[in-house]
Order: C-alpha cells, then sequence, then structure tokens
C-alpha cells in the first residue's frame, strides 16, 4: 500500500476538544491529533489556490468520497507510529507486568485483574534464546494544563463578569505520526505540495491564545506501507482491533451501535469501549451532530471463517463503517496474538554515528539531526531572549493583538514587508503609541520594523553546529519562523504584563 507519511513536531499545546469532557468550564483535548483535523488544515491550504467546491471531481476525490483517508497522528515512540492499546489486554491487580491478552486466553484463575491505563503502544516480537517474545512497550502522551479569563470586556476587568476556564492540551515537544492513504498516486503527490519539510502548520483551536503550532518532519511517500505487523502465534479465532474509532449504524434502525454486527455479525467475545463524538464544519461555520463511537482499541473476537478473513483482507485498506475520510474505522486483523505480553520500560539504544559519513542514509541522517540540534538550540535562544525583551509604556492591548495577528499573517505568507506595510499604514494615534513604547532603548515601531527587515540577523548568535561534517541549513524561512515567534511571544509577554497591572 502507498501512503503519504510525515510527523508533526508539536512547538505549541495542542488542543484538539473531544466531547465529555466534564467540566463545563473547561476544554479537554484528544490524546492524538485526529484525521479530521489534518484534513481540515489541508483543505485550507488547497483552497487559497483553489476553490473548494463540492461539485469538482477533484476536490471530492481529494478530500470528500473517501478515495482518500487522512487517518489520526498517533504519537512516535522508537522511531515508530504508537497504536492504540488494545482493550483485551490487562494486568494483574498485584503485578504491573505482564500483560495478558484475553481476547487470546480469557483467564481461568480467581486473580484480580486491571485494564491497561495507557492509551498507546508499540508492539514488537524478538527471539530470546531461540524463543519468540512479544514485547510492548505502553505510552501516554504529556498534557499541558493551562488557565485562562474570558471577560465580555477584555480590556477591562469588572467584577461578576469573568469567568477562569482551563485547556487541558496535548503539551509540546511531542511527535505524532501522520498517514495519508489513496488509491491514486498521484493524489499523494498533489498533498504532499502542501506539506512541505520543515514548514510550520497551525492546528485545533485557540491560535491566538499560543496553542496549535507544529512543524513538519520527514514528509515522504511510501511503498509497501502497513499499519501494523501481525505478532505472536496464529489463533483458531479472527480477533478485530479497531486502530481508531468506528462509527457503525443499525440498518433496521439508522441508531449508531457499539458493535460490528451489522457488518461482520455476531462475536464470539468483545472487550468495548464507547464514546461520543462530534466535530466542527468550518464551512458552515456549525458543530456536527454528536454520535455514538466504538472506541479505538476495541476488540472482537470471531469463530474462524475463511470467507470472513478475507472479506476483513479487504476491508483493513478501506475501513469500515462512516467518515471514513477523517480516519475512522481503521481495523487490524489478528494482530496480537500472544496470551502473554512483556512490558518493556527501556528505550532501544541507538546506533552511534559512524565518524565518516559516505553513504546517503547516513548523510541524511545526520542531517536531520543536525536540523534538530539547531531547532533545539534555536527554541533555547528563542526564550532567553524574550526573558531579556521588556516592553516599556506599551501600547494598548488591541492594538498589540493588532500587530501579531498581521506578524503571523507574514509568517503565513512568507513576506515580513507585510509587518512594516501595516506599520506604515497606521492611523497617528496608533503609530504614536507603537512610537512611545520602548524595548531595548529603542521604539517600538523601530524594533519592528528592524526585524522585518533583516529576519537573518537570527544567525548572527546561533552557533556551529557540526555532524560527520555535515551542517544544518540556514534558510530565510527558518529565520522568519524565529524572527516571528519571538515578535509574538515579546509583545505576548506585555499584554499579560498590562494585564496583571
Amino acid at each position: 500500500m502507498k501512503a503519504l507519511t510525515f510527523e508533526l513536531h508539536l512547538v505549541e499545546p495542542l488542543l484538539a476538544t473531544r466531547l465529555g469532557g466534564g467540566d463545563p468550564n473547561s476544554a479537554v483535548g484528544f490524546e492524538f491529533i485526529p484525521g479530521s483535523m489534518i484534513r481540515g488544515m489541508l483543505i485550507a491550504r488547497y483552497t487559497k489556490q483553489h476553490s473548494a467546491d463540492a461539485a469538482n471531481p477533484d476536490f471530492r476525490r481529494l478530500f470528500i468520497d473517501g478515495s482518500t483517508l487522512f487517518l489520526n497522528a498517533y504519537p512516535r515512540i522508537w522511531g515508530k507510529r504508537t497504536l492504540p492499546t488494545p482493550f483485551s489486554w490487562c494486568r494483574d491487580k498485584d503485578t504491573e507486568a505482564p500483560l495478558y491478552d484475553f481476547a487470546v486466553s480469557p483467564p481461568n484463575d480467581n486473580r484480580q485483574w486491571k485494564r491497561v491505563n495507557e492509551p498507546f503502544c508499540y508492539l514488537w516480537q524478538s527471539k530470546e534464546d531461540g524463543v519468540s517474545t512479544s514485547k510492548v512497550e505502553l505510552y501516554s502522551p504529556d498534557r499541558q494544563l493551562n488557565i485562562h479569563t474570558a471577560r465580555k470586556e477584555r480590556q477591562r476587568l469588572v467584577k461578576g463578569e469573568s469567568t477562569v476556564f482551563r485547556y487541558d492540551a496535548l503539551a509540546p515537544g511531542q511527535v505524532f505520526c501522520g498517514v495519508i492513504l489513496s488509491n491514486q498516486d498521484k493524489d499523494l503527490e498533489i498533498l504532499k505540495q502542501w506539506l512541505l519539510e520543515g514548514e510550520s502548520v497551525s492546528l485545533g483551536g485557540s491560535h491566538l491564545a499560543g496553542y496549535g503550532r507544529a512543524r513538519l518532519e520527514h514528509v515522504q511517500i511510501q511503498d509497501g506501507w502497513q499499519e501494523y505487523n501481525p505478532i505472536g502465534e496464529d489463533s483458531n479465532d479472527i480477533v478485530v482491533t479497531l486502530l481508531s474509532d468506528a462509527l457503525i449504524r443499525d440498518p433496521q434502525t439508522g441508531a449508531y451501535v457499539s458493535s460490528l454486527q451489522p457488518i461482520l455479525g455476531a462475536t464470539k467475545a468483545a472487550f468495548v469501549g464507547r464514546r461520543i463524538v462530534g466535530g466542527f464544519n468550518r464551512k458552515w461555520n456549525l458543530p456536527l451532530p454528536q454520535t455514538l463511537a466504538i472506541q479505538a482499541g476495541s476488540v472482537f473476537v470471531y469463530p474462524n471463517n475463511p470467507d470472513l478473513l478475507q472479506r476483513l483482507k479487504a476491508l483493513e485498506i478501506t475501513g469500515i463503517g462512516e467518515r471514513r475520510a477523517e480516519g475512522f474505522g481503521r481495523i487490524a486483523v489478528n494482530w496480537h496474538g500472544a496470551a502473554e505480553i512483556r512490558v518493556v520500560e527501556a528505550p532501544l539504544p541507538s546506533k552511534p554515528l559512524p565518524a565518516a559519513l559516505q553513504d546517503d542514509t547516513s548523510v541524511s541522517l545526520a542531517r536531520r539531526m543536525a536540523e534538530r540540534m539547531l531547532r533545539e538550540r534555536l527554541d533555547q535562544d528563542l526564550i532567553s531572549a524574550i526573558n531579556q525583551h521588556t516592553l516599556s509604556n506599551p501600547p494598548s492591548n488591541a492594538q498589540l493583538s493588532r500587530i501579531r495577528i498581521v506578524a503571523r499573517q507574514a509568517l503565513a505568507q512568507s513576506n515580513p514587508q507585510i509587518i512594516i506595510e501595516y506599520l506604515k499604514k497606521m492611523k497617528k494615534t496608533a503609530s504614536d503609541q507603537f512610537q512611545r513604547a520602548r524595548i531595548n532603548n529603542q521604539s517600538l515601531d523601530k524594533w519592528l520594523q528592524e526585524l522585518a527587515s533583516e529576519p537573518k540577523k537570527m544567525w548572527q548568535n546561533v552557533g556551529r553546529i557540526n555532524i560527520g561534517g555535515i551542517q544544518p541549513e540556514l534558510t530565510n524561512a527558518l529565520a522568519l519562523e524565529y524572527t516571528i515567534r519571538l515578535i509574538d511571544q515579546v509583545l505576548r509577554k506585555a499584554q499579560k504584563e498590562a494585564h496583571h497591572d
């Protein structure tokens, strides 16, 4: 199977809000990046140059009719895309390891069992003394909890008219692996144009509050891509595991159900999770209906049947149920076949990089490592620069918000002149505020214009990075990205300080 694969490196917290967060004054995000969010991001990029016409056959094929599937982006560990932990995995309440798969071998004793809490896993098989052993690392993404205040009048605090709420989001610094599948190779090439290596993208909600920025890495089209590798011995039964939420309707009533019986028939055993899913249609500016979904990780066991197995092999590619273009309905057939699974905590040892890089693979690896080291150093320098820049006598928060929006537009269009033109066309009352504001012993107006005029100054204080003779490329796009981030965060800090005062 051909697939367009990519990594999303979170630069800011990411909020992919899910339903059922509990507290009405909070927004709790998914533990992954939904395929619908990736699809929406690509639609937004596509429509900058093309019309979003649902009658257009190209648009329908790419985004609507299910010919192209945008899978959920799951966390990366050990360089691999993890998958949802099967609900049939349990562990002894008194001992954490190993795990036992009740879909393969039901319990036959009176021990107390508990389900595995970690939502994602990476499963593999290794041989020790000639004996095959199934191993797994369990993983829970890091979360970041932020407290915010909503007010009717953003510039004035009025007693009794403000509400404290919280965002429970994915923490920055994590990597998520995304996948796009299509039955036409040319469509993957088209979509790859909108996923440029090293480019910044915005996902999820609350972009202006400092959420949702991620960086694209390792964008490539792979031949023979597989979503999973079967692990363990062949079973007498057929074990179907949901690799994403599934929306299944009963054909008699039209209602959403929490079983696969309408598609695959009666089960021998089932380990099922449920949740309510929704969504948002930006075209209509309306929320999607809330529906019952079978949760990713649910496991269904069927008696061995060659006809059913043949059907399932075809459904592995297309998926089952509704909204498959958004990543719903992914299944695995006989993925986990071991009754006992050993939990591994320590990461795999990394192989040392050779001193002399001669083959293309080594050079490519060294280049990626150097680029990541450069970004880590730039992120550290950025934090230091933000703390050192203090804005005195700042403009109003409304003016600061406007210039932050303009700065982000300049980044999105790769054109820093947008900032300079905005400053020149400001009304006198606003311009005076930027002239009076002082930062680094100069006016805020001059500081902004200097940064926008010469983003390359970003490289003056960056030390030399060299891995096997390979150095990262100091591109104009990267310089602009970090220049805009410096502007945005310094002004954001000024807004917060003005609010506390």
